[in-house]
C-alpha cells in the first residue's frame, strides 16, 4: 500500500496592497471579485459519503470547499466534476461551480481548483490553496474566488474520510478500463461503462495522488454523457475524429456541438430532426446531400435555409406546408 507523504512547507501569498502574509496560524482567505476575503472562522468536516468540506465564515459570507477525498494532489471544480465549492452571500444567495451560467447572460462554465498541499497527519490538520468561479442557482450571478488558501484547518478527531487504498483502486481501474474499452460507443451500455471508467480513476487520482497530472488528462478526454441532451452522446459529436468534441462547431456559434442543442442553427432542435422517428437523427438526410440533416441548415436542399422556411412567422417551420402535400415546406423541394 501506498502512503502519503507529510510535505513541510511555509504558506506565503500576496494580497492586494502588496502586501506579504505568512500564516502561522489556521487561516482561510482569498480574494472575491479582486477584493480580500478572510475567514474570521472555519472548520473542516467529513459529510456522509466521507467527503471532505472546508468552510469559512467571516460573518456575512461563507465559503464551503467540498473535497472528494483527503489526499495531497489537485481537484478540479466544474460541472460534472466530484468536487465542488460554494458561497453564500449576504444576500443569502447561493453560488455553487455546479451551477450552470444562464447562456444569454453568460456562456462561460464554472470552473477552478482546490489543491491540498499538505495532510498534517501529526497534528491532524489540512492546507492548501483554491480558486474558482461559480453562479447562483438562476445563473444570472456570478463569484470569483483568486488566491484562496487554507492553512492548518484542524480536522475531526475520531472520524475520517472513506479512503480507498491506492492498490485497490488501481486494481478497480484495470477492471473498468477494460470494460470500457470494449464497449462501443453506438452501445446502449456505452455511457455508463464510461462513468464506471471515470469513477474509478477518481477514486486512483485520489487514493494514489495525481503528482503529475496523468490520471486528470485521462478523465479530461472521457465524454461519457448526452452533455447537450440533443439526442447524441458527447463522444459521437466528435465530427473530426480526432478524439476531442470540443473542437467540432458545426454552426460557428461559438458552442462545439457537443453543448449545442441546434446544431446546425436551422431553428429545429438536433432531438426534433429525426424525420424518421427511429430514435436516431444521424441517419435522417432528406435531400440525401450526404449530410444529415440535424448538421444540414438546408434540409431539402432547395436553396431556401431552413430557418427561411417559416411562411407563417410564427417560429416553427414544422408547420409550413404552403402546397399542401403533407410535406412540411423545409423538407420539401417540389
Amino acid at each position: 500500500m501506498k502512503k502519503l507523504f507529510v510535505i513541510a512547507l511555509a504558506f506565503v501569498t500576496l494580497f492586494s496592497c502588496g502586501d506579504e502574509i505568512e500564516f502561522n496560524s489556521p487561516a482561510l482567505q482569498g480574494k472575491k471579485d479582486g477584493n480580500r476575503w478572510k475567514a474570521v472562522v472555519f472548520r473542516a468536516t467529513y459529510n456522509e459519503v466521507g467527503k471532505l468540506v472546508i468552510t469559512g465564515g467571516d460573518n456575512f459570507e461563507t465559503v464551503s470547499l467540498h473535497i472528494s477525498a483527503l489526499a495531497i494532489g489537485d481537484y478540479p471544480l466544474g460541472i460534472g466534476k466530484n468536487s465542488y465549492a460554494e458561497f453564500l452571500d449576504t444576500q443569502d444567495i447561493s453560488y455553487s461551480t455546479n451551477n450552470e451560467p444562464d447562456p444569454d447572460f453568460n456562456f462561460y462554465p464554472p470552473n477552478g481548483l482546490i489543491t491540498i498541499s499538505r495532510y498534517d497527519t501529526g497534528n491532524n490538520t489540512v492546507s492548501g490553496e483554491f480558486y474558482y468561479s461559480a453562479y447562483s442557482n438562476d445563473g444570472l450571478k456570478t463569484v470569483n474566488f483568486s488566491e484562496g488558501v487554507f492553512f492548518d484547518i484542524p480536522l475531526p478527531i475520531g472520524a475520517g474520510p472513506n479512503v480507498m487504498s491506492c492498490d485497490d483502486a488501481e486494481a478497480q481501474e484495470v477492471i473498468a478500463e477494460a470494460l470500457y474499452a470494449s464497449t462501443p460507443t453506438t452501445s446502449l451500455d456505452y455511457s455508463a461503462n464510461c462513468n464506471a471508467y471515470k469513477q474509478a480513476l477518481i477514486n486512483k487520482q485520489n487514493a494514489c495522488v495525481d503528482t503529475d497530472g496523468s490520471i486528470q488528462a485521462i478523465i479530461d478526454t472521457l465524454f461519457c454523457n448526452d452533455d447537450d441532451g440533443d439526442g447524441i452522446l458527447s463522444i459521437n459529436e466528435d465530427l473530426d475524429e480526432d478524439g476531442d468534441p470540443t473542437n467540432d462547431n458545426t454552426d460557428g456559434d461559438g458552442f462545439a456541438n457537443y453543448l449545442d442543442d441546434d446544431d446546425d442553427n436551422d431553428s429545429l432542435l438536433t432531438v426534433n430532426e429525426d424525420v424518421n422517428a427511429n430514435g436516431d437523427v444521424t441517419d435522417d438526410d432528406t435531400d440525401g446531400d450526404g449530410v444529415p440533416n440535424y448538421l444540414d441548415n438546408d434540409d431539402d436542399g432547395d436553396g431556401i435555409l431552413t430557418i427561411n422556411e417559416d411562411a407563417n412567422s410564427d417560429g416553427d417551420v414544422t408547420n409550413d406546408d404552403t402546397d399542401g402535400d403533407g410535406i412540411p415546406d423545409y423538407l420539401d423541394n417540389n
